[in-house]
Formats: structure tokens, C-alpha cells, sequence
């Protein structure tokens, strides 16, 4: 029996499926979009990834029009299969828009049912699933069920919000040196699940 466990957990670290212990906060370099690994349809439809990163760690997002699996030909259909909310015990590295995400343990279809940024709405009037970006940061990207963004007279900012996967109230601070509005997407889930989704659109890149 444990041979056989051993096995199975050498075999899911070669798939590029790893445990969810810790994951590289710093960013990552940026890789060419495709419309391969697209969401079907007119609507702006687009795929919601979560990983754990940073210090203190906190979830960390991304909001994307592509994903693909970074290495789809050591995976297979069995392996893929174990990726389900609540999140897995296991995680893996997707191919966004943007960058390489690393340790990414769930993902969702969501589409996109509003935009404002952090002047025009710098609170949430409802609970909802609202995606934060902070557009000249790679990583500074939240989801949150609600929020505010706080302003001191010295142009620095705070961002308390309720992060949308755990449920936890988390504060991010920044300094008079990020002074751009954070964009803001309000989105629907459409799939809590889009790993199938975005298997088989790795599957028909190769």
C-alpha cells in the first residue's frame, strides 16, 4: 500500500500537479496570448485562477481570456479528474493571458458583468464577486465578496476587503508611490470547476 502511494504522488509532481505548500510571490515573466484556451461565445467570458502566495500568504488571482496547462502532455484525463472544489490538496501550473501561474488550486468560468476602478466605486454597495487589479503590479490582483479603499491625506491607500474563496477579511496597504485606481470587474460565476475546460483546450494546443 505504500509503494503505491508513493507512486501515485511521483506521478502527479511529473504532471506538473504539485501539493499546495508554497508558491513564489514574485512575478513572472509575460508570455504571448492565444485564442486557444479561449472561453466559446460573445460574452466576455473569461476564467478566474487562485493560488496561495506572498508573506504573510493570502490568495492571490488572476483574471484571464486564456488558460492552458504549462505542461498538458505529462497529464492525462485520470490526473485532471482529481482537480475539483472545494479546493484539491493538489495544485498546478496554468498558461494565463499574461504569465505563468504557478500553484494555481482552482479555477472558475466567470463572466464579466461590470467595470468601474477605485474612484468611481471605491466601495462595494453589495456582496458580489468582485476582481481587483492593480494594473502596473503583475500580482497585485484580488477577488473579494466586498470592499472598501480607505484614503489617508498623504496620498497613501488601504484595501480592506473579504477575500471571495476564503471568506476571510484581509487589509492590503499602499504607499504614495502606487497612486494609480485599482480597475475593478464584477463578474458571475458560470463553472466553479473550469479545469475540464481548460484540459481539453490544452489538449487541442498540442
Amino acid at each position: 500500500m505504500k509503494r503505491h502511494l508513493v507512486f501515485t504522488f511521483f506521478i502527479l509532481v511529473s504532471a506538473g500537479i504539485t501539493q499546495c505548500q508554497e508558491t513564489k510571490g514574485q512575478p513572472t515573466s509575460i508570455v504571448g496570448s492565444s485564442e486557444v484556451g479561449k472561453p466559446k461565445g460573445n460574452e466576455d467570458v473569461r476564467y478566474l485562477l487562485v493560488r496561495r502566495a506572498g508573506r504573510p500568504e493570502r490568495n492571490y488571482y488572476e483574471l484571464t481570456r486564456t488558460a492552458t496547462f504549462f505542461e498538458p502532455q505529462l497529464c492525462n484525463d485520470e490526473l485532471i479528474s482529481q482537480l475539483k472544489p472545494p479546493p484539491s490538496f493538489f495544485c498546478c501550473d496554468i498558461i494565463s493571458e499574461y504569465t505563468v501561474r504557478y500553484g494555481v488550486y482552482q479555477a472558475w468560468k466567470v463572466r464579466v458583468i461590470g467595470t468601474s476602478d477605485s474612484q468611481g466605486a471605491p466601495t462595494s454597495t453589495k456582496d458580489s464577486v468582485y476582481v481587483l487589479v492593480y494594473a502596473r503590479h503583475p500580482d497585485w490582483k484580488f477577488c473579494a465578496r466586498k470592499y472598501r479603499i480607505e484614503s489617508s491625506s498623504d496620498g497613501a491607500r488601504k484595501i480592506i476587503y473579504t477575500d471571495f474563496q476564503d471568506g476571510r477579511e484581509y487589509t492590503f496597504e499602499l504607499s504614495p508611490k502606487w497612486p494609480r485606481p485599482w480597475q475593478i470587474y464584477e463578474v458571475e460565476i458560470q463553472s466553479s470547476n473550469a479545469f475540464p475546460e481548460i484540459w481539453q483546450a490544452s489538449k487541442e494546443r498540442n
